[in-house]
């Protein structure tokens, strides 16, 4: 056979195995005698055998050209390969129709062929350009449904179909020749004409699908997290919220928890929707981060928990006032000028701001500034006026905001008014011997306008009166048995209001000219002993005012300056601590010539 005819003789098999395929399908649809006979053109009497004719010669025919196309390898070695192509799917009543294409890649030329049965077969196209001929057909008779009213049996096309496009072999049948079941199975575009017929039946509605089961509730939260923070022995901070939802279905009965002390939930359960407040008391808490714990619990639901975190920190240091000096005191003469002012140092010892102020409780006394921020100082000034001579006292408050308060105490000393003193003489001289009497006293006079004082510096001097006030006489007296022979000065000061005047003394003691006389005693042994007096006259028994004291522990004396032709008579005596003096002693007398 040429190469070129080749193409047709396998469209003619291909023609043929579709006509094939619609007797199958006719018969597999139950095709009625009415339709045999007008694909045949026998009597109606016989549709079987005509029916039977016809599957058994495209039945022939199938498996002696499908045994060509499928078995033989060679038949494609020049590229070419064959398509059937359905022009729709085949129902009750349609004839069936379509397209084989045959491609080759050689040129092919056109060879009539005569139609096979139960078809028809148009004149081939030949593409000289790409080897490819369309062969177009149609199936002689229509698919119709079955005249039973029973349920229709799965044509075998389905099956072929089925097994076709799984790439498998299609199952024979008694409707379906094996050979076009392996024929359909090697050539898949087979399967596009084996069409199981469509029932005029109209199919059944589907099954509503089954009611998906209830949805559990779900809980839901907002916010997920609460933090608090609050000052140390402070307020307490602000209750915060949090908002329960159901995201899921059915009823949401919640609970709510918490694992901390120091902090309250309300309400602590509920149905549904809700709002739970969280309230924090810090009590005696140090200062640090505390961590809790707020679980919510629900039947059916997952449990949801929210972190709370507490931040308590330490109080600000407030502001301390610190002083330096702490008092202040001021002293003048009454009349006279204001003293200096003085100054005290305002700081703050502590934290924060200190903005002060300052106060006082006395209207001789003047502060300023009267108020500053920070470090300061302030300037305290005092005035005499009309004061009196005494001692005032007063307080400086220095307060500041959220510190306490304190105080300068300041004390005010106003001494009289100035005294004026004058003394006349402003000098004394004396003169004695040494064992004489002692010279006669002198006097001092003294003018003044205020209250005064005398004292004197030499132990051999007596004042009297020693004070005073107003104008006055002071008298003078010289022991000169105290006194070294020789020059002996001292000086009385009078003072009075702040004023001191002086008055310079000369005492000049001569040796005796004549002879001495030592007197010696046996000592006194009482305890409370002070001294001893020493008497002397120029008669007997006449004796005057001591010449001399001795303190105890001494027990003689030298009587000096005997003047010669007199003769003197002596005596002793003791006196103790409280002043009580003994009688006197055996008398002693010595005569100088």
């Amino acid at each position: 056979m040429r190469r070129s005819g080749t193409p047709l003789m396998m469209i003619r098999s291909l023609c043929c195995i579709a006509t094939a395929v619609a007797v199958f399908s006719s018969t597999g649809s139950g095709v009625t005698a009415a339709d045999a006979q007008q694909t045949s053109g026998a009597p109606a009497q016989a549709p079987s055998t005509l029916r039977n004719d016809s599957v058994k010669s495209s039945s022939s025919a199938l498996e002696r050209k499908s045994r060509r196309l499928i078995r033989k390898p060679a038949a494609q070695k020049n590229g070419m390969t064959a398509e059937v192509k359905p022009s729709n799917t085949y129902q009750s009543g349609m004839t069936p129709s379509g397209t084989i294409n045959v491609v080759t890649d050689e040129p092919v030329t056109k060879e009539p062929t005569a139609p096979a049965k139960n078809s028809t077969l148009a004149p081939p196209v030949t593409s000289p350009t790409t080897g490819t001929i369309s062969q177009p057909f149609s199936l002689f008779g229509s698919v119709s449904s079955p005249a039973s009213t029973a349920a229709p049996k799965p044509a075998a096309s389905a099956g072929v179909a089925a097994a076709a496009a799984a790439g498998g072999t299609a199952p024979s049948s008694p409707a379906v020749p094996r050979q076009l079941g392996r024929l359909l199975s090697e050539m898949p575009g087979m399967s596009k004409l084996v069409v199981q017929p469509t029932s005029s039946v109209p199919p059944s509605p589907p099954s509503p699908p089954p009611s998906p089961p209830p949805a559990n509730p779900a809980i839901s939260l907002s916010p997920l997290n609460l933090a608090f923070s609050a000052q140390q022995g402070g307020a307490n901070p602000a209750a915060q919220m949090i908002s329960v939802s159901n995201a899921g279905g059915g009823t949401l009965s919640w609970s709510a928890n918490d694992n901390a002390a120091w902090l309250t939930l309300s309400p602590a359960s509920g149905t549904g929707n809700g709002t739970v407040s969280a309230t924090v008391a810090l009590g005696s808490l140090g200062v640090g981060t505390y961590s809790a714990s707020i679980t919510v619990n629900a039947t059916g639901a997952a449990t949801v928990t929210v972190p709370v975190t507490l931040t308590v920190t330490a109080a600000p240091v407030p502001p301390s006032i610190g002083l330096s000096p702490t008092s202040l005191s001021f002293s003048a003469q009454q009349g006279g000028g204001n003293p200096s002012p003085k100054t005290f140092s305002i700081s703050n010892a502590g934290g924060g701001t200190l903005s002060w102020s300052v106060s006082d409780n006395a209207s001789w006394l003047t502060l300023s500034p009267s108020s500053g921020t920070g470090n300061g100082t302030v300037t305290a000034t005092v005035t005499t006026g009309t004061l009196t001579a005494a001692t005032y006292t007063a307080t400086v408050t220095v307060s500041a905001t959220g510190a306490a308060s304190q105080t300068v105490p300041i004390t005010f000393t106003v001494a009289p008014a100035s005294t004026t003193i004058t003394l006349s003489p402003t000098t004394l001289t004396y003169s004695a011997t040494q064992g004489g009497t002692n010279p006669a006293a002198k006097s001092i006079t003294v003018t003044s306008n205020g209250s005064w004082t005398a004292t004197s510096n030499a132990g051999w001097m007596t004042l009297s009166p020693s004070s005073g006030n107003g104008n006055g006489t002071i008298s003078v007296s010289i022991n000169a048995a105290t006194a070294a022979v020789g020059s002996n000065t001292g000086t009385i000061t009078v003072s009075g209001g702040g004023t001191t005047k002086t008055v310079a003394v000369t005492l000049t003691l001569s040796a005796p000219s004549s002879s001495s006389a030592t007197l010696t005693w046996n000592a006194n042994t009482e305890s409370d002993l002070a001294g001893y007096k020493i008497y002397r006259a120029t008669a007997s028994g006449a004796y005057g005012a001591p010449i001399a004291t001795i303190p105890a522990g001494t027990v003689s004396y030298a009587a000096t300056g005997l003047q010669a032709g007199t003769t003197y008579f002596f005596v002793v005596t003791a006196y103790d601590s409280a002043g009580n003096e003994s009688t006197f002693s055996n008398e002693v007398s010595k005569s100088v010539f």
